[in-house]
């Protein structure tokens, strides 16, 4: 099929790889939803000779790469951004190569997207945020994306003896919740213990807070973080994280780490694990 956003049948997955390959930030979360290891979908120009890519991981990040100028793909592309059918109903954050979707996505949108720095530089952090929740639904959100690239040393963190690290296991997969957490970012449970892996800082059967493999590929190992609410604020996402960048030393893993700059707490986070600035992209927030 031609002329609009085509599902990409999961067979053709394999020739989106290569070209994914070639984009020169951090696209692992697309990769994983490429190599069946997490859920999401995969839309093209040309179902036969894709040219423009839009690959959407379940957990609420997507990728668009590819030609600019596919005019029945643009149509659909802004439908789907501006939420048209109705159907999105949590966030969705858009990142795009190569540079010039960014100038065409301002034109296709034709005064739909609001940059957040312009209007923070506008206005106090309360109204800032009515401001935000007033367009959310009719108005695309920029952001900036953080690409960071770990330039730490293996550090040993004191751990009060309260609280015990351990491995992510069967039993804790089950009770661990929150928004940034295994199940969103890999396809099952089995998927996860076999190829994935994390640590749960314990106090008792309290899970305090995790930090696990969100993608893990060839020697790349992407960090998420959670830490229950009660438990926030006081280190402890350190603590575990820092046994997962073990791992990582001992085993030969690149880690990665990502996040939207306005995330302060993970932006604050990284910057003490030891991950420095790397590039600072464009990131969208979907109209839902």
């Amino acid at each position: 099929m031609n002329g609009g956003m085509n599902v990409l049948p999961q067979n053709k997955y394999g020739e989106i790889l290569e070209q994914l390959s070639r984009i020169p930030f951090n696209t692992l979360f697309a990769r994983s939803v490429l190599e069946l290891k997490a859920n999401g979908l995969v839309w093209a120009d040309n179902q036969d000779n894709p040219k423009t890519v839009f690959i959407a991981n379940s957990y609420g990040m997507s990728l668009l790469f590819g030609d600019t100028e596919r005019q029945g793909f643009n149509t659909s592309l802004r439908h789907y951004m501006l939420n048209k059918d109705g159907e999105r109903s949590k966030y969705e954050y858009l990142q795009v190569y190569p540079d010039k979707w960014n100038s065409k996505l301002q034109a296709l949108l034709k005064g739909k997207i609001i940059n957040h720095d312009t209007l923070a530089n506008q206005y106090p952090q309360r109204e800032l945020e009515a401001m935000l929740e007033k367009h959310r639904k009719s108005h695309v959100f920029q952001w900036q994306r953080v690409n960071f690239k770990y330039a730490g040393t293996n550090k040993t963190i004191n751990i009060d003896p309260q609280y015990k690290i351990k491995l992510i296991d069967s039993n804790i997969w089950e009770r661990i919740e929150g928004s940034v957490i295994p199940k969103y970012f890999w396809k099952s449970e089995e998927n996860f213990l076999l190829d994935g892996i994390g640590y749960a800082l314990m106090n008792g059967n309290d899970i305090v807070s995790i930090a696990f493999s969100s993608c893990k590929h060839e020697n790349y190992l992407e960090i998420g973080v959670e830490t229950a609410e009660k438990y926030r604020g006081r280190g402890f996402a350190r603590q575990v994280c820092q046994e997962l960048l073990t791992y990582c030393q001992k085993n030969n893993y690149i880690p990665v780490w990502t996040c939207r700059k306005e995330n302060t707490g993970s932006y604050k986070l990284a910057k003490s694990l030891g991950f420095i600035e790397s590039l600072i992209l464009p990131y969208y927030e979907l109209v839902h």
